[in-house]
């Protein structure tokens, strides 16, 4: 009996055995079909999308509830729409490109752009840690093919075909003036008026009032030998600009080599910014650089406030470069990262475009967002109010659907795409000539602007999504931001694990030898170690 039962011991324990190590087979074959099959999956959509262009993968937060605007509902439909998204990523126009034999306004459906299948991915799960705007994903060309995009002849400027600008040595305030300055010559209300009435050719005032060119003897001076440079011819260039040294530079990246040959970087600075420079920076008066930027020191600015005297350059950049064809002007709060040949052709050249800004991430009413300015203090109550006032006499109203198909009627400023042609040309003017007579925040003015030049000709303004517009540009602070933040407290959860002591140290009186003491929990102790390393990595 007992023999009897040690077989039949050893009979059950061999059948177990087997269906144990048959089940680890099976097992073992259905993980290596599964890893062959996420094998062949993977490597076909890594060589499906090795063939498009570079697109930078971020998405911007949205509110997606009930109480929706316009706006929102628009940016509602950009992230929930199939992948045609056709309102948001315009067709492409071939403006000059491609020979005599291509036909602008009728491009030849044989031609598709590399982005044509270009699709937005759904919007990021609720909940997430970074709430507020962020960027979304844009689809761009490399620099080289970017630059091959370049229309060959300039975009037609609607009627206005000459603009000159009035010179005088002693300009007289008007009795009806409420605001202006020498620098913006105190243009009447009939002088504002006629600026409107869009003709063949025009004489506006446009800053520079007096001197001989802009940037000599004009309140906003500049030296002769950066003059000379500022004449010289190129396709595109880039500005900015440092007054009352409230930014901190910012570095470009993501600059091509043909971009950094053959693209200048200007920074226009006053003289105690230009004095902070050479105390903190790479700065010398022999290489004028900081980096990729060239820096132009102005002297006698035309303001006592520095964000009213940074509107010059950035409204008014066809002035001081008359040779220009393309400019990005992009806020000093900014950095660059993305080169310029490709923002170029994204906001211009594929929408055939003239004027490209981005609509404010939240606000689109004017009316709206003067109580927003008001209510952060960016300007005095009463001249927000009396601008405001002013513009709904002339018949400014909220923003409705109305005025679709414009989006927005309040741009997200703080960076400018543009072609110089007359017509952008005169709406920068006048919308310089706006911030010049009211308050600096070229927000409020913005749309009066440019409805009234869209009253008389047929021209257009890209206003695309400030989530596009974060794609290409990084935020920082002020500097005055930065230099009042608190440095980050030391979370109390960071664990520091101690230095290894050799075996044999004496630790307490007692030698280590590196092996465990009974009822040491090691695991647990590791992992809590670990957890530290995490958090101080």
């Amino acid at each position: 009996m007992l023999t009897s039962n040690s077989k039949d011991k050893e009979r059950s324990l061999s059948f177990l055995c087997c269906w144990y190590l048959g089940r680890r087979r099976v097992a073992m074959l259905l993980l290596l079909s599964l890893a062959f099959v996420v094998f062949v999956l993977g490597s076909y959509t890594i060589n499906k999308e090795s063939n498009s262009p570079n697109i930078h993968q971020s998405i911007e937060t949205m509110d997606f509830g009930s109480n929706q605007t316009p706006i929102s509902r628009e940016l509602t439909s950009f992230y929930t729409q199939n992948s045609d998204n056709n309102h948001i990523r315009d067709s492409f126009m071939w403006n000059g490109i491609g020979g005599s034999d291509v036909d602008v306004n009728h491009p030849s459906p044989s031609h598709h752009h590399p982005c044509d299948s270009f699709s937005f991915p759904p919007p990021p799960p609720p909940g997430m840690r970074r709430p507020g705007p962020r960027p979304c994903p844009v689809c761009y060309l490399p620099p080289e093919e970017a630059l091959a995009h370049m229309p060959k002849y300039p975009f037609e400027s609607p009627v206005l075909k000459n603009l000159t600008y009035i010179h005088e040595e002693s300009p007289v305030k008007p009795e009806e003036s409420q605001g202006g300055s020498d620098f913006g010559g105190y243009p009447s209300l009939e002088h504002r008026a006629n600026s409107f009435d869009i003709k063949e050719s025009m004489t506006v005032h446009c800053g520079f009032i007096k001197g001989t060119k802009p940037g000599h003897q004009t309140g906003f001076d500049i030296d002769e030998d950066i003059l000379h440079e500022l004449d010289q011819s190129h396709d595109v260039i880039v500005a900015s600009a440092i007054f009352g040294k409230y930014d901190i530079i910012q570095e470009p990246v993501n600059i091509s080599e043909m971009a950094r040959k053959n693209i200048p970087f200007y920074m226009f600075v006053d003289e105690e910014t230009h004095l902070y420079l050479k105390n903190t920076s790479s700065y010398t008066d022999d290489n004028k650089r900081v980096g990729l930027w060239r820096i132009i020191v102005v002297h006698s600015v035309p303001y006592t406030d520095a964000r009213r005297n940074g509107k010059v350059p950035k409204l008014l950049l066809h002035r001081l470069f008359p040779n220009v064809r393309y400019s990005i002007w992009v806020d000093a709060k900014l950095q660059l990262v993305v080169d310029p040949y490709q923002i170029l052709e994204r906001f211009l050249w594929r929408t055939n475009s003239s004027f490209a800004i981005s609509r404010h991430y939240r606000r689109f009413d004017v009316f709206v967002e003067a109580e927003a300015n008001k209510a952060a203090r960016k300007y005095d109550n009463a001249s927000i109010d009396y601008q405001v006032e002013f513009y709904k006499k002339e018949g400014l109203t909220p923003y409705t659907e109305a005025k679709l198909p414009i989006t927005s009627d309040v741009p997200e400023g703080c960076t400018i795409i543009r072609e110089h042609i007359p017509i952008t040309n005169l709406f920068t003017c006048v919308w310089f000539n706006e911030v010049d007579r009211f308050t600096s925040r070229d927000q409020l003015s913005f749309a009066i602007a440019r409805d009234k030049i869209r009253e008389k000709v047929d021209w257009n303004i890209n206003m695309f999504l400030d989530c596009e517009r974060r794609n290409f540009v990084k935020q920082v602070y002020h500097r005055d931001v930065l230099m009042n933040m608190k440095p980050p407290r030391a979370s109390s959860r960071i664990f520091l694990e101690p230095p290894a002591l050799p075996r044999g140290r004496l630790v307490g009186g007692r030698a280590t030898t590196g092996k465990k003491t009974p009822g040491q929990r090691g695991k647990r102790r590791h992992r809590k170690v670990s957890a530290g390393g995490r958090n101080m990595r």
